[in-house]
């Protein structure tokens, strides 16, 4: 028996009911358990959390952080080993709308996702098994508190919390991990798309911009009308809105220089069934030079937090047109991840 399967929770068949395995999956509450390359590589992607803008909270509750582990905690007693996985924080430098006026700073505090399963095939049997439970059976019980705070969006098809879960690969797997349905799928969201990354002639692209669908959980607000309306306004774009600003983006890279840019990019985009990623450039190794000077033109600049002194991470933007004067307006705007990552072309069909 392989080291993922002795670590999967034991399935009831007749009920669909799960059971703790206490032997073999550690449930200590309180403790983190972090998600590392030998964990999957086949994952439930269970949700993504973030906390609520501090001038936007309505309610203390619990951090984004404090949630993560507590969802993990809860699925580990029901037998599932279940991981945390955090993304940095990115900042956003945005520049004033008047003349002498201050410049605002956006903090997005970024998104920490709980994983769970360790499945050596996306398609078993157990894999299905676990998602279709997660899916419909697990309430956690930390939501049931609304001095928790929480904002789960209420739409169509959405019937418990965790309505969204989806099989995925484990994002730090040391490995080439495929699988045909996935090819097949990445092939349909991606075909006849103008910029697609399936077209790049290099095994290496980086990724500067990811634009991420709505199926996120935050913490530390009541899902009052205000606090839904905010969530709706930043947070619940659909994927066809990712997707679009994506395309857009990749487009202004690629004819920057009638923006008032020195140079076009090599700009390409990906879509999967989550997000849409923006990536440039076409390298045959991951030691092209080119690489590092991308990263330092389009990676996020640590600065000084003007309120608290502390070093934080400032996002890059692109401005259509690139901004010459103090109080210019840019007809449209994006903002770049505050760490490029470099990523291979997929192979789909090659």
């Amino acid at each position: 028996m392989s080291f993922s399967y002795r670590l999967l929770l034991l399935v009831v068949v007749s009920t669909v009911m799960i059971r703790s395995v206490s032997a073999e999956i550690e449930a200590i509450e309180g403790k983190r358990y972090p998600l590392t390359d030998k964990h999957g590589p086949w994952m439930i992607m269970v949700a993504a959390i973030r906390d609520v803008a501090e001038e936007r909270r309505v309610t203390e509750g619990l951090t984004a952080n404090e949630a993560a582990d507590r969802l993990v905690y809860e699925l580990r007693r029901k037998g599932i080993p279940a991981y945390t996985y955090s993304i940095d924080e990115r900042v956003e430098e945005l520049s004033a709308t008047r003349p002498n006026s201050s410049r605002r700073y956006v903090a997005q505090q970024g998104y920490i996702s709980v994983l769970a399963g360790n499945f050596e095939h996306n398609n078993s049997a157990v894999a299905q098994r676990v998602l279709e439970y997660i899916k419909t059976k697990f309430e956690p019980e930390f939501l049931e508190n609304p001095e928790n705070g929480g904002i789960l969006p209420k739409t169509k098809g959405r019937p418990s919390p965790l309505s969204r879960a989806f099989i995925t690969a484990n994002p730090l797997f040391d490995g080439e991990v495929r699988d045909s349905e996935y090819d097949s799928l990445m092939l349909d969201l991606n075909a006849g798309q103008r910029f697609s990354l399936l077209h790049c002639k290099g095994r290496y692209s980086l990724t500067v911009a990811t634009f991420q669908g709505g199926s996120v959980m935050q913490m530390r607000g009541r899902d009052s009308a205000r606090a839904m309306s905010f969530f709706e306004r930043h947070f619940g774009k659909s994927l066809d809105e990712c997707a679009e600003r994506a395309m857009s983006l990749a487009e202004a890279l690629r004819n920057a220089r009638k923006y008032g840019y020195d140079e076009d990019f090599e700009a390409y985009v990906l879509h999967d069934k989550y997000r849409s990623v923006v990536t440039i450039g076409s390298f045959s190794s991951p030691g092209d030079p080119r690489i590092r000077q991308l990263v330092s033109r389009f990676g996020g600049k640590q600065i000084g937090n003007p309120r608290t002194g502390e070093e934080v991470l400032a996002a890059e933007s692109f401005t259509i047109p690139k901004l010459s004067r103090i109080g210019q307006i840019p007809k449209d705007s994006w903002v770049f991840d505050g760490e490029p990552e470099l990523i291979r072309v997929p192979q789909i069909g090659k």
